[in-house]
């Protein structure tokens, strides 16, 4: 009787992990497809643009375009790889092994301290107040950006030292060899660093500049590429919520339960709805192209680059004098609906 017990659960564990194994394949290759795309075209769009050279929010974006590009490339498609096709290099490889948590990492606290940064960037230009507005500027934001990195890259040092590849019982695993900051890294960098502080940044300011949007006399104040790149940030912000929130709950949950004794049963259960949700918190990082075009002048202004780039089709447009810079008539990729 205790073997047909235990042959149920085993079929009822493989049955489980079938299941999920085929969404969770699915959706990060349509992650992976269309975010890359959508961050190459991100770029381009930038470049053409050039708007990120004197708007701080145009700039954070323009950044976070190649971290994003690198994350889902050297990122989820290795996950893709191990998780789907039994593929893993850090099984292999001691370099890969050392390097490839701790620069996903890096680009990965980048990006959502550009995200923070966009956020309350978006609140400052949309401030009624002149003097808190004009705290909004590129040459700050560019030294933002560099610190950032900087910041990163520092505190990222400890993880290459203890990060090894080991054997195991006879199976060779990627694993950190400090207790210590191995829980640093579970219950702060994991939790609050990627998770909880950026939505709660990102929430905050996000509330207070829709607040001020709804302001008439501050909305008239403002250019519309400032109008713009503020409706754009919001859009993204929304997508790091839906993305981000349910991988906060599975981190949660993972660190709550970290010392309850669980059956074979329920890790089975646990797995692959972790994967699977790991997967889909890559969202943030594939989503910010289809963010931006929500805005009808972002997909004008896409085709409109595109044609440049690839038909060396140049379109001749005037501007009100406030889109100009020196004597150069700028295109303004990003105006009001």
């Amino acid at each position: 009787m205790s073997s047909n017990n235990n042959t149920s659960i085993t079929l009822a564990i493989l049955q489980l992990q079938s299941a999920f194994r085929y969404p969770s394949l699915i959706l990060g290759f349509t992650l992976l497809i269309g975010g890359v795309l959508g961050n190459i075209l991100n770029i381009i769009i930038f470049i053409k643009v050039g708007n990120y050279k004197n708007n701080a929010c145009s700039l954070y974006m323009f950044i976070r375009a190649f971290i994003d590009l690198y994350i889902l490339l050297a990122g989820l498609a290795t996950r893709m790889l191990a998780t789907g096709f039994q593929m893993d290099f850090t099984l292999m490889n001691r370099i890969w092994c050392k390097t490839r948590v701790g620069f996903l990492d890096i680009n990965s606290q980048s990006t959502f301290t550009l995200i923070c940064l966009q956020a309350i960037d978006a609140f400052m230009c949309s401030s009624p107040s002149a003097l808190v507005r004009q705290k909004s500027n590129i040459q700050t934001a560019r030294y933002l950006v560099i610190g950032t990195l900087c910041f990163w890259c520092i505190h990222e040092i400890p993880f290459f030292i203890f990060q090894d590849l080991v054997i195991v019982g006879g199976t060779p695993m990627c694993i950190g060899t400090n207790a210590i900051f191995a829980q640093y890294r579970s219950y702060f960098v994991a939790l609050c660093v990627v998770t909880i502080i950026p939505i709660i940044v990102i929430s905050i300011f996000g509330f207070l500049t829709v607040r001020h949007m709804k302001t008439i006399s501050v909305t008239r104040t403002l250019s519309s590429l400032t109008r713009q790149t503020i409706s754009m940030a919001l859009f993204q912000i929304v997508a790091v919520l839906v993305f981000n929130g349910p991988n906060a709950a599975s981190i949660i949950y993972s660190v709550a339960t970290a010392n309850v004794a669980k059956d074979s049963y329920r890790r089975a259960v646990e797995q692959p709805i972790s994967l699977l949700i790991a997967t889909y918190s890559y969202g943030p990082f594939a989503s910010s192209f289809y963010c931006y075009c929500l805005s009808k002048r972002f997909r004008f202004q896409s085709v409109v680059s595109l044609k440049e780039l690839v038909c060396g089709i140049h379109t001749n447009q005037v501007f009100p004098s406030t889109q100009r810079s020196g004597t150069r008539t700028q295109l303004p990729a990003y105006v009001n609906n």
